[in-house]
């Protein structure tokens, strides 16, 4: 199945393109890496190949597209990666490190909130946006975001987030995210380029008028009904960032390949000056 126009990609990195990859589509979810997968979940298959030039002309931003429907990617200033750096975070190899290490430096968090302030304002027109969390996961996942449900954590595949209450026909109302890797490696973001409301008529299509379709269950259907549709994958090296509408399309990290602890920085909110 061939890409369509949807979500586009959008960078000032030299070579961007190079950092993207496509596959053929998508497997639903199982047990092969030693993780447990919810029932219904899928993943990407894991037949990765370069962007070709029609790839690159569907995904490559070229006109003034809403928020909602733009994934950047840049590297934050140089200032900032250097106080990161000090923090040692990368330096941590178990995922209950980061936060006592994030505590030891205390008033290098509080120089860090006024500059990373700084920094986003350019990203946001009216300075919407707040401090998130700092996200930590174990290398080698095929798919990162998990719950963790009667003592075992239960993996959810490509999905949508949830930030707040919507509709398949409002999603793109719900802001968007910023996720700074502050590890050692490079890490991965892996999309489905299109729109929730781009899949609900997609899904239409094939069920009819009849299923109803809610952000809870939209990301099962579509995989259902369209196994074939590739997954766009992102590198995104340390120190990189990506904004990204993330309650408006179908995504999730993937840390294979990956030896060291996998861990970001999220700030959610609305980044409209993409």
């Amino acid at each position: 199945m061939n890409l369509k126009r949807g979500i586009q990609f959008k960078s000032d990195l030299e070579n961007f393109d190079e950092q993207l990859s496509f596959n053929s589509g998508t497997n639903m979810g199982a047990e092969a890496t030693g993780v447990y997968y919810r029932p219904n979940s899928f993943i990407p298959k894991n037949d990765w190949r370069p962007l070709d030039s029609t790839a690159k002309n569907i995904l490559f931003h070229k006109n003034n597209q809403h928020y909602s429907n733009i994934v950047k990617v840049g590297e934050v200033p140089r200032q900032l990666r250097d106080t990161f750096r000090t923090m040692k975070l990368h330096e941590c190899t178990n995922p209950d490190d980061v936060y006592p290490t994030v505590r030891l430096h205390e008033e290098t968090v509080k120089g860090l909130a006024t500059d990373l302030d700084d920094f986003f304002a350019g990203f946001s027109a009216h300075r919407q946006y707040k401090f998130h969390r700092i996200t930590r996961a174990m290398p080698n996942r095929e798919t990162i975001t998990c719950h963790y449900i009667d003592q075992k954590f239960i993996y959810i595949g490509l999905h949508v987030d949830r930030s707040r209450l919507y509709k398949p026909h409002t999603a793109h109302k719900s802001g968007n995210r910023i996720s700074i890797n502050l590890g050692s490696e490079s890490r991965h973001l892996a999309t489905v380029n299109l729109s929730l409301i781009q899949c609900y008529n997609m899904i239409r299509k094939k069920a009819g008028a009849e299923i109803v379709i809610t952000p809870g269950n939209i990301a099962g259907l579509f995989f259902q009904y369209y196994p074939e549709y590739p997954v766009v994958k992102i590198e995104i090296k340390p120190y990189q960032y990506y904004i990204a509408p993330t309650d408006n399309f179908f995504h999730d990290a993937t840390t294979m390949g990956m030896q060291a602890l996998d861990i970001t920085l999220v700030y959610t909110g609305i980044f409209d000056n993409l």
